[in-house]
């Protein structure tokens, strides 16, 4: 049984629809229209010159008599005739999904999927089990760009890896077993589609673009840089994070608490006191500290990770050039609060450590070589 057909506006008012489509796609693209990403289960589309929700459903859909659900969803009076730039919202369980993969794009030491180890351009799919050994880490590329990077001691199972036809949006589930996943989504603007982070106490639903989890046998830990995360527990009450918190479950899913992330260390250095070592003023409220050493900027391409009391921390690099020395501060219930970031730039002409790392002043300068 086909769909009912919207009623013409007026005599010849198809024709004139298809006409004005087809001149639109002959002229350059302009700014109005744009896919806009995903709203909690809805994707976001912002209407162009010549869309018609007969269109729209077929192109995203692929069925053209979902066109009603349309209308209703939008309270749209006129499926011909759609007010340029109104934001439409099509249901992701209408939109048809295709399998997808993560690009493994960056290595240090001993990482496995299934275990195989993995090197640089290897392809993963849905169902791989990944593991990185205590000094090990790797960093995958999702096919919305969305980057995930797995630290020393992680293991997790990449359960879900799917594409929305058409949106550009990916439909992504990550079982974390125990370590850390830190996910950086959809970093190019281009809109969530679905992300979830399961914990054996926890399920974290992402709507933003930063965030980090922590699993071991002791529960869960969950901190938002950006954008926002929706947590349940085994209860299936949800507790909303939004930027700059942080919130602790124990073993059972039992919300221990969540409140404002700690801010970052401050006066970063580095000194020469027995070797390189890292120095900051002290963070009230801080049981510990994090440190990572970086390859980028953006503290993706992790080098080195440790935890340390405080102060006059040695830092692990694997040779020279340029690092990104990130620290931050560990509360009591184990939330890691906001980084401090360093950039070290270091000669191989320079005075280097035993372990091969460059040796600077306090202000960042290498000691060269006389």
């Amino acid at each position: 049984m086909t769909s009912p057909r919207p009623p013409c506006p007026f005599p010849g008012a198809r024709a004139l629809a298809l006409a004005l489509l087809a001149a639109c796609l002959s002229l350059p693209l302009n700014t109005h229209a744009r896919p806009l990403g995903a709203q909690g289960d809805d994707f976001l589309y912002q209407v162009e010159p010549g869309d018609t929700l007969e269109q729209l459903a077929r192109r995203y859909t692929l069925q053209v008599g979902h066109w009603p659900a349309l209308q209703r969803l939008n309270q749209v009076d006129d499926p011909y005739r759609l007010p340029i730039g109104k934001v439409l919202r099509i249901p992701l369980s209408l939109i048809p999904e295709q399998p997808a993969t993560a690009a493994v794009i960056h290595v240090i030491g001993r990482v496995t999927a299934d275990g195989r180890p993995v090197k640089p351009g290897d392809v993963l799919r849905a169902g791989q089990s990944l593991r990185s050994a205590e000094d090990a880490s790797a960093t995958l590329r999702l096919e919305d760009r969305s980057l995930l990077t797995l630290p020393p001691g992680t293991t997790l199972r990449l359960q879900r890896l799917q594409s929305f036809q058409g949106t550009g949006l990916t439909d992504t589930r990550i079982d974390l077993d125990g370590g850390t996943l830190e996910s950086t989504v959809a970093p190019e603007g281009s809109g969530v589609g679905r992300f979830e982070v399961r914990t054996p106490a926890t399920v974290t639903g992402v709507r933003g673009t930063r965030l980090r989890i922590h699993a071991d046998t002791s529960g869960s830990r969950h901190e938002v840089l950006h954008g926002g995360a929706a947590i349940e527990g085994p209860a299936r009450t949800e507790q909303h994070l939004d930027p700059g918190r942080g919130a602790a479950y124990d073993a059972r899913g039992v919300l221990l608490g969540a409140h404002p992330l700690l801010p970052p260390p401050a006066d970063l250095r580095i000194s020469r006191n027995g070797g390189q070592r890292l120095d900051f003023t002290p963070i009230p409220r801080a049981a510990a500290y994090a440190v990572r050493v970086t390859l980028d900027a953006d503290g993706t391409r992790l080098e080195s990770s440790q935890r340390v009391a405080g102060p006059g921390a040695p830092i692990h690099s694997r040779g020279s050039g340029t690092r990104y020395v990130f620290v931050r501060g560990i509360d009591a219930l184990g939330i890691e609060g906001r980084d401090a970031v360093l950039a070290v730039q270091s000669l191989n002409t320079g005075l280097t450590s035993s372990d091969g790392s460059p040796v600077l002043t306090a202000d960042g300068t290498p000691v060269m070589l006389d």
